[in-house]
């Protein structure tokens, strides 16, 4: 079997795919427009700064929230409504003229609202529109498509606001919200199995304390939601830096580096077919070379090596994506997905934040190649942590338990 086999096995998968290239392109001509618009009419950095904290913010409160309703209503019915109000919530940008308008506050922080309660039911979905032998190869599709937006989206948007104005790239996101609600309509979702159906008499809430400590399972991935994104954070820093500072390639080189990352993500894809067992080694396996990426980065005498290596983390950040996923989809019961994945990005994003708001310290303290070196090392001692809460964890005698628990 191979991702072209089931890309077209899977009839109701291809829309959801469809619709999130569709209105994640969409998104990144609004990021990228809505920052030009926010510096034309204030010409201030700490308004840029505050319009990150605004758009990271509803992650925090609102993500497990989306997530319980994600298990107690329909995942399509979410999904579209969603991206219909997410329509005028872009829209508004339309009307704004000078710095006291909130339009640019009140619209960045409605469309993070809808992304946040979008993610854990757009993420939940897969698992119960696609088989469960079948999730390794979609996961491994799933990696193209936000290597495709990356590509796409920031390339072309930053042309777009260019050529067109703000008020074109924000109009084109409003019809892809249409679009993507469009098309997801149209996904039946199958009937549920009863190894996924509630027990009578359960409620479809579940606490957070009692989800993350429901298996000595559940608190490892919670471990690695809560650690990874310290490094990976500052990783996204680091890219621009090396285009812009180490190689001193401007502009052009930001978008060349930002190209690597979305080249390496695609490759990743296309390894799907061999990876049959020891998918949680295998994450592990390649959190470890990622982090040894980031070693030889360190030390890239060119540019174009650089690039190259930067290819090579991505591609084994994205096989480690494949599998961790596709292990959490089927170690998780169908009806608590939504729960976990919305408890999931909010602490991803949670220390995505922390990470990304220190890197700048961190740069004063630090050249871009000794730090890209710590985060290097950083990734290899999390690789280690990993393997030991995983080392006496049995996955399927635990997600037994877990379901009896539950």
């Amino acid at each position: 079997m191979t991702n072209w086999t089931v890309w077209k096995q899977e009839k109701n998968y291809q829309r959801l795919f469809w619709a999130g290239v569709i209105n994640g392109i969409g998104n990144r001509f609004t990021q990228v427009a809505l920052l030009a618009l926010l510096y034309h009419v204030t010409g201030s950095g700490v308004a840029i700064g505050l319009l990150f904290a605004i758009r990271m913010a509803p992650f925090f409160f609102i993500a497990p929230i989306g997530g319980m309703l994600a298990d107690r209503f329909s995942k399509k019915a979410i999904l579209v409504t969603v991206d219909l109000l997410r329509v005028p919530a872009v829209l508004c940008l339309l009307f704004v003229r000078e710095p006291g308008d909130l339009w640019i506050y009140t619209s960045a922080f409605l469309t993070s609202m809808g992304e946040a309660i979008y993610s854990p039911a757009r993420m939940s979905a897969i698992p119960a529109l696609v088989k469960s032998d079948r999730l390794i190869y979609v996961n491994a599709i799933e990696q193209v498509m936000i290597g495709a937006v990356l590509i796409l989206g920031s390339s072309t948007g930053g042309i777009l606001a260019y050529y067109l104005g703000n008020h074109a790239a924000f109009m084109i996101n409003g019809l892809t919200f249409l679009l993507s609600a469009y098309l997801i309509s149209r996904m039946v979702f199958p009937s549920v199995s009863d190894e996924n159906k509630r027990k009578p008499g359960t409620s479809a809430a579940i606490s957070p304390g009692k989800l993350i400590l429901g298996s000595s399972a559940l608190i490892a991935f919670f471990v690695m939601m809560l650690t990874m994104p310290l490094a990976s954070g500052i990783d996204n820093i680091l890219v621009s830096i090396y285009g812009l500072e180490v190689f001193d390639m401007g502009e052009l080189g930001v978008g060349f580096m930002y190209g690597a990352l979305g080249i390496g993500l695609i490759l990743s894809s296309f390894f799907s077919h061999m990876m049959k067992r020891g998918l949680l080694a295998l994450a592990i396996i390649f959190i470890a070379l990622e982090g040894t990426g980031h070693i030889l980065l360190s030390l890239a005498p060119s540019f174009y090596a650089a690039l190259f290596t930067v290819v090579m983390i991505t591609f084994a950040g994205g096989i480690g994506n494949i599998c961790l996923d596709t292990v959490m989809m089927k170690f998780i019961p169908r009806s608590r997905q939504g729960t976990f994945f919305g408890l999931m990005e909010m602490i991803s994003n949670l220390s995505l934040a922390v990470s990304m708001g220190t890197a700048g310290f961190l740069l004063e303290i630090f050249t871009p190649r000794t730090l890209s070196l710590i985060i290097g090392l950083a990734y290899l001692i999390f690789a280690i942590m990993y393997a030991l809460l995983f080392a006496r964890v049995d996955l399927v005698k635990e997600k037994r338990e877990f379901i009896r628990g539950i």
